[in-house]
């Protein structure tokens, strides 16, 4: 795996542990910070294919350089409940789970995990759609077991 950082944390050695157990050969990281102005507190891309890198294999992070933490974020689960809404027809809601981070090292490992679940999506040849929440469970349950975030 090779991660290149254009910021000032230093989360190399944090990702590498959290993935160790995974194949990561030609997985290229980039963390970088968003774009001035940016009202996104972070966000994360994996791509499947581009032009410099016909096989893909390329998880792009950034971050806002003005977060303030701890800062909240919202995973979801798989889990489902029925409320009914002003009209009185049934709508099925997702539960979220809320994760509070407390530096920015520790929010690039999640938005990285994420990130990382479609990769091993792409490796098994599952398609990129309809992962979002499965990507969210990985993360979670990695953050868990790294004792990032604590069990519910």
């Amino acid at each position: 795996m090779n991660i290149r950082n254009f910021t000032n944390y230093h989360v190399e050695t944090l990702i590498q542990m959290a993935v160790q157990e995974f194949p990561i050969d030609g997985l290229s990281v980039e963390i970088r910070y968003c774009p001035r102005n940016s009202r996104r507190f972070a966000s994360g891309t994996y791509y499947r294919h581009t032009n410099a890198r016909p096989d893909g294999r390329l998880i792009r992070i950034r971050i806002n350089r003005s977060n303030v933490y701890p800062l909240y974020v919202c995973f979801r689960t798989s889990e489902y409940y029925k409320k009914r809404n002003s009209y009185g027809q049934e709508i099925a809601y997702q539960r979220l789970v809320t994760v509070s981070f407390s530096s920015p090292e520790h929010l690039i490992l999640a938005i990285f995990l994420h990130e990382f679940s479609h990769y091993l999506d792409h490796l098994s040849g599952r398609n990129g759609r309809y992962k979002q929440t499965k990507a969210d469970k990985f993360a979670l349950q990695k953050l868990k077991e790294l004792s990032i975030v604590h069990a519910d």
